[in-house]
């Protein structure tokens, strides 16, 4: 009887633990930048679920997740999600290249240097992923592209759309 009183209380999903950030539990001021089709892409989106993932073009783990990012995307769009990619190239032709090559279709905007996207949010190392509740509030952070940090993002996307 205790376990099922306990299981009421604390079993089911959860959220899974963060990498330890500056920015968790905060709500930043919302970022505004052009997409590579030139569209201004606000981003957190306030009242959905937002997922940005800071990656390259040479990095291997980065390119590697993200197909995962793609079918998470496909997946849950309807439901309110928002992926947004901000890759640190300075070739844009190169990252609509790679983008095309590998079927990503959620919006991705340049992080070249000239913008302060990635000092914004304190990426140090890449890939880096930030997922955001619908407040605006920076709920999770990955690092590193493997199977570990996929189903991470994945979890918690699903657990903050229910919320």
């Amino acid at each position: 009887m205790l376990v099922i009183a306990a299981c009421l209380l604390g079993c089911g999903p959860s959220l899974p633990a963060s990498t330890p950030h500056p920015l968790l539990a905060k709500v930043p001021t919302p970022t505004e930048q052009p997409s590579l089709e030139g569209d201004l892409v606000k981003f957190p989106k306030p009242g959905q679920v937002t997922v940005i993932d800071f990656w390259s073009t040479v990095c291997e783990p980065c390119v590697k997740m993200m197909p995962a990012i793609e079918a998470l995307h496909r997946e849950h769009k309807s439901d309110g999600l928002v992926v947004v990619g901000v890759s640190i190239d300075d070739n844009p032709g190169l990252v609509e290249e790679r983008l095309k090559k590998l079927g990503v279709t959620y919006t991705n905007v340049l992080d070249d240097g000239a913008s302060s996207v990635r000092g914004a949010y304190q990426v140090d190392n890449l890939p880096t992923t930030f997922i955001f509740d619908k407040k605006g509030a920076l709920r999770v952070v990955t690092k590193g592209g493997g199977e570990d940090e996929v189903s991470k993002i994945r979890d918690a996307v699903e657990f903050l759309l229910s919320e």
